[in-house]
């Protein structure tokens, strides 16, 4: 920002700082609940569970405020922008949560599985992602709850 005395941005940018700050302002503490199996509630790691979009927009619009076309507005611009950036050849890195980039694949030779006889693999861009130091953080805490609970509740711990 030009009052901060940092150059300016290209408009894309802008755009994507605009709807990350949003999205990550929500997403922080997004905890989904455990789901209830056979009358009693499983404990959180002995639960996989897959978050969908709507999940997501449910819990950034109760978070933030708004409503969930706003939300859902929100995180569809901040995928939209991710993937275009890294399409683009650019890094997007948030700080905490992890980092989108792409990474080259050079041509290699490969086996067919079906008949085992030599084939060529082409080259490729393939988008790739590294977590954060924020993000595996909360993951071992999560897990060392989780292992804490169970070993409390009698059960052995992994």
């Amino acid at each position: 920002h030009p009052s901060l005395g940092l150059p300016p941005l290209p408009i894309s940018m802008v755009r994507l700082a605009t709807v990350l700050c949003a999205l990550l302002s929500c997403a922080e503490a997004f905890r989904p609940a455990p789901r209830a199996w056979g009358g009693h509630v499983a404990a959180r790691s002995s639960v996989r569970m897959a978050v969908s979009k709507g999940d997501l927009v449910d819990a950034i619009a109760a978070r933030a405020g708004v409503s969930k076309k706003m939300a859902g507005a929100v995180l569809s611009s901040a995928l939209d922008v991710i993937v275009e950036s890294v399409a683009d050849g650019n890094k997007v890195s948030l700080v905490g949560f992890g980092t989108f980039d792409s990474k080259e694949r050079a041509a290699r030779e490969g086996r067919n599985p079906q008949t085992g006889e030599k084939m060529q693999i082409a080259a490729t861009v393939a988008p790739t992602f590294s977590f954060g130091k924020g993000f595996k953080d909360a993951c071992k805490r999560s897990y060392s709850a989780s292992v804490a609970t169970r070993t409390l509740n009698g059960h052995e711990a992994p």
